[in-house]
């Protein structure tokens, strides 16, 4: 599920101390986003609003404005995230625990529906959980349909293979 090693060594450096986005980047980001999406938005810490903010910036200078749902879902990719409620280092030990546990292992846990095995199965499965967040408040059908495969084998993508292939480097890099 997180192949990426040394993204994700990167991204938890950098959430030790992260920096609050300007207020010219807030507007950019609040640009890009319906009100719904903004307000769910700023739910995110400040590392990981300056992580989409990043994989955003990157992904629009390639797609342009014309790919606005897209930017958006740049921006919104890890919004499933919220439902597990883990801070930095509960992100830590859930990432490693995905690593150890596939989800189809993690899924017999199903029903457990609160403590750190629900937890988990939040975390693995924020695409879904985002997208399902998404669709209840209106989102664009792309940026829901990037949400749920942004972790999706190439192969499985429905976003235009041109557009995935850059929403997917931004968010590795």
């Amino acid at each position: 599920m997180f192949p990426n090693f040394f993204h994700l060594t990167k991204r938890f450096w950098f959430s030790l101390n992260p920096r609050k986005l300007s207020e010219e980047n807030l507007d950019w980001v609040r640009s890009h986003l319906s009100e719904n999406e903004f307000d769910y938005w700023e739910k995110f810490s400040t590392a990981d609003k300056h992580h989409s903010f990043q994989v955003a910036k990157q992904a629009s200078s390639e797609i342009g404005e014309e790919g606005k749902e897209f930017v958006a879902a740049a921006l919104l990719h890890d919004i499933g995230k919220l439902e597990s409620g883990f801070t930095t280092f509960g992100r830590v030990f859930a990432t490693l625990c995905c690593l150890l546990f596939p989800l189809r292992k993690m899924e017999k846990w199903v029903q457990k529906n609160k403590g750190i095995r629900r937890r988990l199965i939040d975390y693995a499965k924020h695409p879904e959980l985002g997208a399902k967040l998404l669709r209840q408040i209106g989102s664009k059908e792309q940026t829901i349909t990037w949400v749920l495969e942004h972790h999706s084998e190439s192969e499985k993508w429905e976003t235009p293979r041109e557009i995935a292939e850059i929403l997917s480097s931004s968010d590795n890099d």
